[in-house]
């Protein structure tokens, strides 16, 4: 049997400096170079942030004079950007939550059986004739947010409210289910009960009941998948595949923060910059949006005179170069 000849094998933290050399890649300081690649791995820093240095895009061809400090930079820079743009989705995620808890628990109740997944009880909140008859999966979805309640992982507030009380309300229940099922019990309720969600994130009569609901859908969708990109470490600029944002309702909620033009151009409609607005869109807030953007200019302003490839980092990062002065003539409309 002949030895396999693989097609990534093992490097040495040396070889891997080796490497970067050839690649027109400078290392001003080897110390430091085997310091990141120990800590960050050559796959996190080179192939996560390469496409803003290559010459020949889908080649490992450098521009010439590329600095490995400049890639950790980068990297650097994402990541707090990263930890920033994901605080303001946990802060969209627990305020869908509260409406849904909310308005669960005002219309069908505080009771629910765990161990009844037929879901046809009519006291229970979880009851399948209290959602849409239309959604194939509503009693997958309805059994598997009680399946949460019965599981080996079940969070303090839930253990509590299952040994000491006499019921698990739908406040204490959201506190144990994930963004993704949160999103899916969403889309189970029924029309009514969707229209009202829709109308207290999105609070505006210029939009019609069908056009905020095809906002709120596609939104929780996008920052669903920019959250777990960032909680798996990925790069949170130059994605593809995310789902774009409806043209009409963005510039509207977006109050001239992106120009009709700028979306044709696919700016704000399924990138960071489209994050972002989302936020500022379903962010009814005042004080939190104001920390969101001074957390950005913190993390941003130190750069502002770099440029990497001839870009700033703004545009490197998909973002518009007058980032913060959009946001703030945004912020101050959202809230006159």
């Amino acid at each position: 049997m002949s030895e396999i000849i693989y097609d990534k094998p093992f490097k040495t933290y040396d070889e891997q400096i080796k490497i970067l050399l050839s690649r027109n890649i400078n290392v001003p300081n080897y110390d430091f170079a085997r310091m990141v690649l120990s800590s960050l791995s050559y796959y996190t820093i080179i192939n996560g942030y390469k496409d803003t240095f290559l010459s020949i895009p889908g080649t490992d061809s450098f521009v010439e004079g590329t600095n490995f400090n400049d890639l950790y930079t980068l990297h650097m820079i994402d990541t707090n950007v990263s930890s920033i743009v994901f605080k303001n989705i946990l802060f969209v995620e627990q305020s869908l939550k509260t409406k849904i808890a909310y308005l669960v628990s005002e219309q069908y109740g505080v009771y629910t059986d765990p161990k009844d997944l037929s879901n046809r009880n009519p006291v229970d909140y979880l009851c399948r004739n209290n959602y849409g008859r239309s959604d194939r999966g509503r009693n997958n979805i309805l059994r598997q947010l009680k399946e949460t309640l019965s599981s080996d992982r079940i969070n303090d507030s839930v253990a509590h409210y299952a040994n000491i009380r006499n019921h698990i309300p739908p406040w204490i229940l959201v506190t144990n289910i994930t963004f993704g099922l949160t999103i899916k019990w969403y889309n189970v309720l029924s029309a009514a009960d969707k229209t009202r969600i829709c109308s207290e994130f999105l609070q505006t009569p210029d939009l019609s009941v069908n056009e905020k609901k095809e906002f709120i859908s596609i939104s929780l969708d996008l920052l669903r998948r920019y959250r777990n990109k960032i909680a798996h470490g990925n790069r949170i600029f130059n994605l593809s595949g995310l789902p774009s944002l409806p043209k009409k309702q963005l510039l509207h909620l977006s109050r001239n923060a992106l120009s009709p033009d700028e979306y044709n151009k696919d700016v704000g409609k399924s990138d960071l910059f489209a994050v972002i607005l989302t936020c500022f869109s379903l962010i009814d807030n005042r004080y939190i949006l104001t920390n969101f953007m001074s957390d950005l200019l913190y993390a941003l302003s130190p750069y502002a005179n770099i440029r990497m490839n001839g870009k700033s980092i703004l545009e490197v990062l998909g973002l518009p170069n007058d980032l913060f002065g959009r946001l703030d003539t945004l912020h101050k409309q959202k809230f006159s």
